[in-house]
């Protein structure tokens, strides 16, 4: 399955080994943010920021997954935005972490932990999911 992790950018280095477990049980993570840096020298804000959303938007659209963490505050609001645009293209949507948002109710499972959710698709829950009937084009909805 085809998985965008969307969270806080300070939480890059922490959801890395994450990304990478998902790797090793058989999963394409398709979130390049997780490995960005900043921006190029020379670059106006706007422009990178602007390239770094339509980059975002095209991964979250190839992927079938969208898992949101929500440990910790967000301070820009990205994460809520690319939780929306998950929403409206149909995708499966698992939240690991507390339900910060009344928008978090709308996802297919919630998760305490990494650790819980990474034993639900070792266990191949993942594969219930896509076999819901209101499973449509790479996500439920």
């Amino acid at each position: 399955m085809k998985i965008y992790i969307s969270g806080t950018f300070t939480a890059q280095r922490r959801l890395r080994p994450w990304r990478d477990e998902l790797w090793r049980i058989g999963h394409q993570v398709t979130s390049s943010w997780l490995d960005e840096l900043s921006k190029p020298d020379g670059m106006p804000v706007e422009a990178f920021n602007r390239k770094l959303a339509i980059k975002d938007l095209a991964e979250i659209k190839e992927a079938d997954c969208l898992i949101i963490d929500t440990d910790g505050a967000s301070t820009a609001g990205g994460r809520y935005v690319e939780l929306g645009y998950a929403l409206a293209n149909h995708k499966l949507i698992y939240v690991v972490g507390p339900q910060r948002s009344v928008f978090l109710s709308l996802a297919d499972r919630r998760f305490d932990t990494w650790d819980a959710l990474l034993q639900f698709l070792k266990a191949g829950g993942d594969r219930d999911e896509t076999q819901h009937p209101d499973f449509v084009a790479g996500g439920c909805g």
